[in-house]
């Protein structure tokens, strides 16, 4: 079990503890279990507690077990938890760094049990206050990543009290109800980039999306006000009049779009009909001549493309 600490009362762990022997006595005094590793690092230091037996990945009720135990160790002694809650990695090694290690100090999983803090029933959070008008297109390939991003930084930066949890559960809505598709791992790296922008106070709205204002129409009229009931008539025929020459304007560019892609593709089918009647009428003209039918020979004839020829031959 490796666990990362980096950060001690807002300075580096290496200039809280000083050296291994300062680390050592801090985690003898909390939990009163000596690690069977300890490495300094650049900031701060690794150290870990040798389990005698493996832990097997398909073994799913002692992973779960032996989660618990990290983040509970990981809440006492104040680790990082991004690094210090991960089963599986590549670890500073010796080599280059000083270090503190006894073949002699092996451990059961069950001298941890103790550390496992309690369970805690949270109530599941819904931010129904919170507002986004994410369009379709921004969720497509190419897109999809940065616009879960700015969404999640606006969620972090809206609910300050959110933990990356209530990032990732509302991240992770929005990826399973628009189909968006993007995997676990995915969504887990927007959500802690998000967490940490927050945790850092770096906030840039680079959002490819707009906040729409829901009580202006499409039109954007005005609010009626202070109008007799005869000028608040006219008014109104006079808008449905407007809203009424859009609607007819979006329908006829729509329609004459439609006129074109056929006209287009009537246009496609009839040079295609015409190229494959020549080709065969050429066959045929070789055939009477007894000659040998060719690609070469039929495209030299009809002066059509030798791919072509092949399409309808």
């Amino acid at each position: 079990m490796v666990f990362d600490i980096d950060i001690m009362e807002n300075i580096t762990a290496k200039q809280y503890f000083k050296d291994i022997k300062g680390l050592y006595t801090y985690i003898m005094e909390k939990i009163g279990l000596a690690p069977t590793y300890i490495l300094e690092t650049n900031k701060g230091f690794h150290f870990a507690y040798h389990l005698k037996n493996h832990i097997f990945t398909h073994q799913q009720k002692a992973l779960n077990y032996l989660t618990l135990i990290k983040r509970g160790i990981t809440q006492i002694l104040n680790c990082d938890e991004r690094a210090s809650h991960r089963l599986n990695g590549v670890w500073r090694n010796p080599l280059l760094h000083s270090c503190f290690y006894s073949s002699c100090l092996n451990y059961e999983l069950s001298d941890f049990k103790k550390f496992i803090a309690p369970k805690i029933v949270k109530v599941k959070k819904t931010y129904t206050n919170f507002k986004f008008n994410i369009k379709d297109k921004d969720l497509q390939k190419g897109s999809r990543n940065t616009t879960l991003f700015n969404t999640a930084l606006k969620f972090a930066f809206s609910q300050e009290n959110s933990s990356i949890e209530d990032i990732y559960t509302f991240i992770n809505n929005i990826n399973i109800s628009r189909n968006v598709g993007l995997c676990d791992k995915e969504i887990s790296t927007i959500c802690w980039s998000a967490y940490n922008y927050r945790e850092r106070g770096d906030y840039k709205d680079n959002s490819s999306y707009e906040d729409r204002n829901i009580n202006v129409g499409i039109m954007e009229f005005p609010k009626i006000r202070n109008l007799s009931y005869d000028e608040y008539v006219a008014e109104t025929k006079s808008r449905q009049k407007l809203s009424a020459l859009r609607t007819a304007s979006i329908r006829d560019k729509e329609k004459n779009k439609n006129q074109l892609l056929e006209a287009k593709q009537n246009y496609i089918n009839e040079v295609q009909n015409k190229k494959r009647s020549e080709v065969l009428n050429t066959v045929l003209i070789l055939q009477n001549l007894n000659e040998k039918i060719t690609v070469s020979a039929i495209s030299r004839m009809t002066g059509i493309d030798r791919k072509t020829v092949k399409k309808y031959y």
